[in-house]
């Protein structure tokens, strides 16, 4: 199989998904990928459903404003083509979207709007901000108004939750709770009594009926946007799935990093999720040899043998690295491996124009 580098992914992928462990520079990968993507003449929009909204600084854009809307990046890039879009993900809007544009009439859109177990869920339930994200993924793609979306997800375990998300959707729709508790003509104390339905028995002896009522009316209120709801997560699952998805595994030399990204690159394998690219992220270079002599092991403390203790160790960590490095190594198989050296803290677009030169230029590329 030919493996093809960085910048050949970034011209050929519609959709780009980073995922990795956490305190690896994940998210600024993804933004450093959009910014050489829009520097070669693509319109591209990066999304973080990252809570902690590192991107956004990056960006220069207030994190804590909630938008459903995407901002360019003014001054991204001088290309004429070109251009570069953010949006932090807000599940909540995201939901209250879909609900507005599938409920059929705003009078319904108002009650499912204003259902208490509604609104528990759109603001906090994990399953549903995991489904608002591919949701809002869904709406990126198919307005076709960026040539390129690039997909900050959360660190690994639940990014494996989130790119799940839509399948689970589908499951949940199939399930026989869910049948029985949709149900048109059946009656409260029927639905309530009903075998299959135990845990809303269990529910109304804990928080009331009042709280069973809700449910039983929220999962009517969605029956009539089932077909809808399951066509777009079947959709969302395709997608992820394209050929012209790219997904890029994030790591860092770490030990421990790299028992996650090696868990997650099995994920993705299993689960039919393409795998272009791995990026070993926050490696130290191994220090120059020093000429002469061999550094002296009877030193009197002071500066000069502290440098040379710092000196032993940066070896010894970087020679550490080089050993953790080959699992990723091996780990990569196919696809295109770069390794990124430390640098300074990414905070602006002059730093992860840095960082993006390095991820195009230091791609390891097997053309088997």
């Amino acid at each position: 199989m030919t493996t093809v580098d960085i910048a050949t992914v970034l011209q050929e992928a519609d959709l780009v998904v980073t995922c990795g462990p956490g305190g690896v520079g994940k998210t600024s990968t993804a933004a450093a990928l959009a910014l050489a993507a829009a520097n070669s003449g693509r319109r591209v929009i990066v999304v973080t459903v990252d809570p902690a909204r590192r991107l956004a600084d990056a960006l220069g854009i207030d994190g804590s404003a909630k938008s459903h809307d995407p901002s360019e990046v003014i001054g991204a890039t001088s290309h004429p083509t070109g251009s570069l879009w953010a949006l932090m993900l807000d599940a909540e809007s995201t939901f209250d979207r879909l609900i507005t544009d599938r409920a059929g009439d705003a009078k319904r859109a108002q009650t499912i709007l204003a259902n208490p177990i509604y609104r528990s869920i759109a603001g906090s339930l994990g399953g549903a901000q995991e489904y608002m994200a591919i949701e809002r993924l869904h709406q990126l793609w198919s307005s076709n108004e960026f040539d390129l979306i690039v997909i900050d997800t959360p660190p690994s375990r639940h990014a494996i939750d989130l790119l799940g998300a839509p399948d689970r959707l589908v499951t949940f729709f199939s399930h026989p709770i869910y049948r029985i508790i949709a149900a048109p003509g059946r009656s409260f104390a029927r639905v309530t009594n009903a075998g299959s339905a135990t845990f809303l028995w269990v529910v109304r002896k804990l928080a009331g009926p009042k709280v069973v009522e809700d449910i039983i009316e929220f999962f009517r209120s969605l029956s009539g946007m089932e077909a809808g709801l399951r066509q777009r997560a079947a959709e969302a699952s395709t997608l992820l799935r394209a050929k012209t998805t790219a997904f890029v595994l994030v790591s860092s030399p770490r030990a421990e990093a790299i028992d996650e990204a090696a868990h997650l690159a099995d994920a993705l394998r299993d689960g039919g999720f393409p795998l272009r690219a791995m990026v070993i992220n926050l490696v130290h270079p191994t220090p120059a040899s020093i000429d002469g002599e061999d550094i002296p092991a009877d030193l009197a403390p002071g500066p000069l043998a502290d440098q040379f203790a710092l000196y032993r160790d940066l070896t010894a960590l970087a020679h550490d690295e080089a050993i953790e490095m080959d699992r990723l190594r091996d780990l990569a198989d196919d696809v295109a491996l770069v390794e990124v050296p430390l640098i300074d803290d990414i905070h602006d677009l002059d730093g992860l124009a840095e960082l993006g030169t390095h991820l195009l230029l230091n791609a390891h590329v097997d053309l088997a």
